[in-house]
């Protein structure tokens, strides 16, 4: 697929290799100053392009919006024309200092005007390796109104290791996921060690 990832975050970086190395084609849209700071990506991978926000959204199927909640109204208005394109938001709050601005999936849904919107990877944790995706049953959230949104979002979910993809329900359903994003972040604070995530067992 191709798939565009808006955002210079962390978590642009690993979504962006973690896909590329699954095969897919990975247009990753920064503002203009800071395009060359992710250009080493490019070297690494042959099906990884960085170019502005404006430039890459026309070139997918699918856009990761992996902004803070502070960017994420901007980084829309920048995408131009994607009504018909899948937008998986994966905003979190990860500074004490961001504005408490949960809804991102309503921003988004506002200013794209897409249906085809879904809230994932916000509490995403240390990427799995399959191996650990299988021995430890690393897992991943999700929700949404539109089912191809989430068929997608499963998908990627898949490609990057996480062993499934639990549905939360609608976009009512998405402030849940802020929450536990905001858990996963406080863990974090505590000392917990980088390498944690969340999963689901079943007794």
């Amino acid at each position: 697929m191709d798939i565009a990832i808006i955002g210079n975050e962390a978590t642009t970086v690993t979504l962006a290799q973690g896909l590329a190395f699954a095969g897919h084609r990975i247009f990753i849209g920064t503002n203009e100053n800071e395009v060359e700071k992710l250009e080493l990506l490019t070297q690494q991978f042959d099906n990884i392009l960085v170019a502005t926000i404006a430039d890459v959204a026309p070139n997918a199927d699918i856009i990761i919006m992996a902004t803070t909640p502070d960017n994420v109204r901007e980084a829309a208005y920048l995408l131009d024309d994607v009504r018909k394109k899948v937008i998986i938001d994966i905003s979190y709050m990860n500074s004490p200092n961001s504005t408490n601005y949960l809804n991102s999936l309503s921003a988004i849904k506002a200013i794209t005007g897409s249906p085809y919107l879904v809230k994932c990877f916000n509490a995403a944790g240390f990427s799995p390796s399959p191996k650990q995706a299988k021995n430890d049953a690393i897992n991943m959230f999700l929700a949404g109104d539109n089912l191809k949104a989430k068929e997608i979002a499963k998908l990627i979910a898949r490609d990057l290791g996480y062993a499934e993809c639990h549905d939360f329900g609608g976009s009512d359903s998405a402030s849940l996921l802020d929450e536990m994003a905001i858990c996963y972040h406080h863990l974090l604070t505590r000392k917990q060690g980088e390498k944690i995530a969340i999963r689901i067992t079943k007794g």
